[in-house]
């Protein structure tokens, strides 16, 4: 049994072996990540408070509307996160200057019909404006659902272990 198993993510991650506690919150019904903000920071503080967490290296990964939520909560807390990994979403534009030292490495299906390609895009290139530590992959011939191709990279993990704030922000 993987790691990732342990956390109830079955399917994912198999193989590997990870340095990382995982915290995998999920957002409540009728509610949206940017109101559910303050919990999962709180959720953060707890964590690092409670178990032997480098606040340097605080990543976030998220999915579908996980990944708005990451955008969001990156935007809100720019100094909190060591990088971040959007997977099948988009950003809020206007607000991407606050990205401009967090390292972004995102994850988009060119024939996703529930997220435009364009909603991705359109953040990139808004945060390329400010930082050149971005990069897209793009999955030309899947959808939306690509979380499991995405999570089953083991570059992705050593990219993010390549990414540590330079002074830690005690959450």
């Amino acid at each position: 049994m993987s790691k990732l198993e342990n956390y109830g993510i079955l399917g994912i991650g198999k193989g590997l072996s990870l340095p990382f506690i995982i915290a995998v919150p999920q957002c409540p019904t009728e509610s949206y990540w940017n109101m559910e903000r303050d919990a999962v920071v709180a959720l953060i503080t707890e964590l690092t408070a409670n178990y032997r967490v480098d606040s340097n290296r605080i990543y976030l990964i998220g999915y579908s509307m996980g990944a708005y939520g990451i955008w969001d909560l990156a935007i809100h807390y720019p100094d909190m996160f060591a990088a971040i990994v959007p997977i099948s979403s988009g950003g809020q534009v206007s607000k991407a200057a606050r990205l401009k030292t967090t390292p972004v490495w995102a994850f988009h299906g060119a024939l996703d019909n529930i997220v435009p390609i364009e909603q991705m895009t359109g953040m990139i290139h808004a945060v390329e404006q400010y930082q050149s530590n971005i990069k897209l992959t793009m999955y030309p011939e899947l959808g939306h659902d690509i979380l499991e191709c995405t999570l089953n990279k083991q570059e992705l993990y050593e990219w993010l272990l390549e990414h540590k704030k330079e002074t830690g922000t005690k959450t």
